[in-house]
């Protein structure tokens, strides 16, 4: 068998697989019927519907209700640490359970920033990739990925000030590795 044959069969089984995961989702999701009334025109006259109901049984109307979204609070810990949100019955927004949570969500544009930072530094444009990081680091005092490529640039520039201030803010592990890195230039640090 050539590989485009090989492709070819596993995109099939592929392709089998998931048609028979839908065919069994389908089949087990019970089907509901929200049909709205059709508006009457003034001109046309309106249509009674037929009673198809039994006389001593009422409509079960329940499956096409939802039932109101729950009323959750701050956990007690998080009591403090932002501003309280009330839940709004009428219009249900998501509760802020952990603001550093909320604070730690991906940003793609400081993401981008990041990247554009390691590739100055990966190119050894030193005073770029210095830059860049502290144009981050002036909004996140406490990013780790930015701290250590100015770490690491001062220590090439040969900048030992530079390098120590940063370098206090980092986590034990990473002032590890920075401190071999930054022996290699010549500049130890004081470890407070």
């Amino acid at each position: 068998m050539t590989p485009r044959h090989i492709v070819l069969v596993v995109a099939s089984v592929a392709l089998l697989a998931a048609g028979v995961y839908l065919f069994r989702e389908v089949n087990a999701t019970p089907a509901t019927t929200d049909v709205a009334k059709r508006p009457v025109k003034a001109s046309e006259p309106a249509q009674e519907e037929p009673d198809t109901a039994q006389p001593d049984k009422a409509p079960d109307r329940s499956a096409s209700r939802r039932p109101p979204p729950p009323v959750r609070s701050a956990p007690a810990e998080t009591m403090g640490k932002g501003p309280a949100i009330e839940p709004n019955l009428d219009n249900p927004t998501p509760v802020i359970e952990n603001v550093a949570d909320e604070l730690n969500k991906p940003n793609p544009r400081m993401d981008a920033v990041m990247a554009e930072a390691n590739k100055a530094y990966d190119k050894g444009d030193f005073d770029e990739a210095k830059g860049i990081a502290l144009k981050v680091i002036a909004k996140e005092p406490t990013n780790v990925r930015m701290l250590r490529i100015v770490v690491s640039s001062a220590c090439i520039d040969g900048n030992s000030a530079e390098a120590e201030k940063h370098y206090q803010v980092l986590p034990p592990g990473d002032r590890e590795q920075m401190k071999v890195r930054c022996e290699r230039y010549g500049v130890t640090f004081n470890d407070k």
